[in-house]
């Protein structure tokens, strides 16, 4: 059989290209990401990821893309990043080196509470995750295979003593390529049954320098595309191009238990996101629970004002109002900690169109000096294109007053109204007008 034709498996051509980069854009607009720095290894991430670049728009906020290095210490590229500003980080690299790059990034401080990474990896799973699961830091990636399942788990149990019987190590770092394997080798068996069962299968030397072909060639090939059966990587399916389709990714992310699954994604529709209300109110308790918040404010009278005292006060005891009892109560509620910190400029947060930097309690939380901010600020369309806003407290504008009409008996000639007076008797001159002149012409 010639390699060229026969083994042209339409199973490894998953259009890891162009379906896979359909789950990053659906997963990115789904978490509403303005902007972000893709960090990726060679030029076959780039191609990886065309579509999530191609998606973003012209006008929209810019897209950072860096190279790793050849060698192993990545901190120089990660503070670069870590300068930018920028909290949101596609990793696209191999399996072997997402560990040493998440280590480096925690070390010069880029795993906190505002750092969200995607990985493209599908074997996320195979990666040592526990120096990171306290941090709070957003890590999600997708997967095709679950290694809990209970297929998988007989597969790579019976894998795990063929080798043993063999005296081989047993590892399987790359899971999703594994199973690719297993699944082509699987439905190529298949197919190749369901072909031997419909007509007689010729079995006759061949050679790879020659022009001749296998004649059952193509028709193997047309029973591969045809075959639907479920896999160690899901429903096996192709469309009419030969490419698979109606598979299904799982979302995946980093919390206290490890990695669990958020979501799922096909490409019918989109990203699913499983977790209930209550299971995600949950964790951002959790997370939040005896931690300390700086809270930032101005001096801005009821709603914070400084505590008129004999004594001298300090740390939060040295405010008062409306906004630090709220505060106050929410702490109470949700068992967190909180300082309150002056904004230095005393403003509430403008952006300056030139220099397109804010100023005031905005410019304290984009700089991460602060982790929320309470006080009496409008809502405007710019800063709610550079900050998150909770429904407000107080609602402030102006609104139009009218007195309810009264109800009028009707008028005994208010079918004149529609037209005014003169037209009315323009059209009575004009109706005897030309009733006298018929007269006229009848005599």
């Amino acid at each position: 059989m010639r390699s060229g034709e026969l083994f042209r498996f339409p199973y490894f051509q998953v259009k890891k290209n162009i379906e896979f980069n359909e789950a990053y854009v659906d997963l990115v607009k789904a978490w509403g990401w303005k902007s972000f720095t893709i960090i990726y290894e060679n030029n076959e991430g780039l191609v990886r990821l065309q579509e999530l670049l191609k998606a973003h728009g012209p006008y929209e906020f810019p897209i950072t893309v860096r190279q790793l290095g050849e060698g192993s210490d990545y901190r120089p590229l990660l503070k670069q990043i870590k300068n930018s500003a920028e909290s949101h980080i596609v990793l696209d690299c191999s399996t072997e080196r997402i560990y040493d790059v998440l280590k480096q990034a925690q070390q010069i401080g880029m795993m906190s509470d505002y750092h969200s990474y995607l990985i493209t990896s599908l074997d996320l799973h195979g990666v040592d995750l526990e120096e990171f699961k306290y941090g709070g830091t957003n890590i999600t990636a997708f997967r095709l295979v679950d290694p809990d399942g209970p297929e998988v788990k007989r597969i790579v149990r019976d894998w795990s003593m063929n080798d043993a019987n063999r005296n081989r190590k047993s590892d399987f770092p790359n899971l999703a390529e594994t199973a690719l394997m297993y699944d082509a080798v699987l439905l190529f068996a298949k197919a190749l049954h369901d072909l031997d069962t419909s007509q007689q299968i010729d079995i006759k030397p061949l050679s790879c320098d020659a022009v001749d072909t296998w004649p059952h060639g193509y028709s193997l090939i047309n029973y591969m595309k045809i075959v639907e059966m479920r896999g160690l990587t899901g429903v096996i399916k192709f469309d009419h191009q030969g490419f698979r389709s109606d598979f299904t990714l799982d979302i995946i992310e980093l919390n206290r238990e490890g990695l669990k699954k958020i979501g799922t994604w096909n490409s019918t529709e989109g990203v699913n996101f499983t977790r209930t209300y209550r299971e995600v109110y949950t964790q951002i308790v959790e997370i939040i629970q005896n931690k300390t918040f700086v809270v930032t404010t101005i001096l801005s009278a009821p709603y914070c004002m400084r505590k008129d005292s004999s004594e001298k006060l300090t740390g939060n005891a040295q405010y008062e109002g409306y906004a630090v009892d709220l505060i106050h109560e929410i702490s109470r509620v949700l068992g967190f900690n909180y300082t309150i910190r002056l904004a230095p400029d005393g403003r509430y947060g403008s952006l300056n169109r030139e220099t397109k930097e804010w100023d005031g309690m905005i410019r304290e939380l984009l700089d991460q000096k602060a982790d929320l901010a309470i006080a009496d600020l409008t809502i405007t369309y710019d800063r709610e294109q550079a900050v998150d806003f909770t429904m407000p407290f107080m609602n402030l504008g102006i609104s139009i007053l009218y007195r309810k009409p009264v109800k009028q008996p009707p008028n005994l000639f208010s079918f004149l109204s529609p037209l005014s007076l003169d037209v009315w008797i323009y059209m009575a001159t004009a109706y005897l007008g030309v009733s006298v002149l018929l007269f006229i012409l009848a005599r």
